[in-house]
């Protein structure tokens, strides 16, 4: 039994259990119900294989109890020092929507395009959670520790005490330790400090894998300012405003079909009918102005825009090429629609993510990329003039080469 441990136990025999859970109850509750909230943070990772790391980080959060996929909205920023100079990156969510940056690739989600990247991966206790609740450094916001310490206080594989009145880092706090045990085995050791009047955080230590060759040790150091900002609603609008360079040169998608002209193809890697794959990186340039076709096998006018698209191509006075972008996964249904391609023709399948990333909500849709990737013109729908509709638009596409 390590010292820790035995720490705890003999805390446990003269600190009554009834008495703690109501402080620990008491300082859940001021987490969970915090409306507005900002702290900046030195946080250190201090590994027994690797050189530590340390971030800073400054935490913005604001409760949103309606919301069933996470318990506040958030904006993180993070900055970490490496030896090619500071490294930045940000995360956000509100309402169904989560974006994070990293290196040069900023990702966003979007729970009204597709719901899945926002459950849980997995089951029970090996589950993974969604990604408005995996961005880096979320687990340290007051509502998230609100949620930990629950699991804490509840789980039968935890062992904890509550202190009052105590030290922690140099600090005047209120303070829990914890023991996470899995058979018989210690996984986890933790401590938390808290303001002893408003119940914020000060300071948190996680050691995880204690004793092991790959322990790890993840220190939270808090500081707040004297005087408290108003929290601004998160939005995208907000978002765009505070990083207009990274939304310009970064962003894949903007979400909306309607807006995708004069932006480059988002990327994409989709199934071919022949069981191969047909795959674009953001940026990509094409061999011909090529019209990118999402369309829904089972739609009415499945077959009509095959064969209007179809003349409208072949009336053009050069070779265009056409991908057509099927967004079901059954390739028998689509083999009806299109049974062989023609020539400069490619034929996808479950391309529900790249229609989810032009930001399309209804088919067909025809999107009309010049060669050097970016999109021209979009065709929302089908009508009686869409042969003449793509002869036009295709040839302005190559006008632009």
């Amino acid at each position: 039994m390590n010292g820790k441990m035995r720490l705890l136990m003999a805390i446990l025999i003269v600190y009554p259990l009834s008495i703690a859970a109501q402080g620990i109850d008491d300082i859940i509750k001021s987490l969970k119900n915090v409306e507005c909230y900002e702290s900046t943070m030195k946080y250190q990772v201090l590994m027994s294989l690797q050189a530590d790391v340390s971030y800073t980080v400054k935490l913005n959060s604001m409760n949103a109890p309606g919301d069933s996929l996470a318990p506040c909205d958030y904006l993180i920023n993070w900055t970490l020092a490496t030896p090619d100079g500071e490294s930045t990156g940000f995360s956000a969510y509100y309402d169904g929507n989560a974006y994070n940056f990293r290196g040069d690739r900023l990702l966003e989600y979007h729970y009204e395009w597709d719901s899945i990247p926002f459950r849980p991966r997995g089951r029970s206790a090996a589950a993974l959670p969604g990604v408005q609740r995996s961005a880096q450094f979320t687990t340290l916001l007051p509502q998230f520790i609100a949620e930990e310490l629950q699991t804490i206080v509840t789980s039968p594989d935890y062992t904890y005490s509550f202190h009052t009145d105590t030290v922690v880092a140099d600090r005047r706090c209120n303070a829990l330790e914890a023991v996470m045990t899995m058979g018989g085995e210690v996984y986890k050791e933790i401590t938390y400090a808290f303001d002893p009047v408003t119940s914020m955080p000060l300071y948190s230590e996680i050691e995880n894998n204690p004793g092991a060759l790959a322990e790890q040790t993840l220190i939270s150091d808090y500081s707040y300012a004297a005087d408290k900002a108003p929290c601004a609603e998160i939005s995208e609008e907000g978002l765009r405003e505070m990083y207009p360079e990274i939304f310009e040169k970064y962003r894949e998608s903007n979400y909306a079909i309607e807006n995708l002209p004069q932006q480059r193809l988002p990327a994409f890697s989709l199934p071919t009918t022949t069981g191969e794959r047909y795959s674009r990186l953001l940026g990509d340039k094409f061999r011909t102005p090529t019209i990118i076709v999402l369309i829904d096998p089972a739609s009415t006018f499945a077959r009509a825009t095959v064969n209007d698209i179809r003349k409208g191509v072949e009336a053009l006075p050069y070779n265009a090429d056409v991908i057509w972008a099927f967004v079901s996964n059954n390739a028998d249904t689509i083999d009806e629609i299109i049974p062989q391609p023609l020539m400069g023709e490619h034929i996808l399948m479950s391309a529900k993510s790249l229609a989810r990333d032009c930001g399309v909500s209804s088919y067909p849709v025809s999107i009309i990329v010049g060669t050097d990737g970016v999109v021209n013109d979009v065709i929302l729908g089908y009508n009686n003039d869409l042969t003449s509709v793509v002869i036009q638009k295709m040839a302005l596409a190559a006008k632009s080469r």
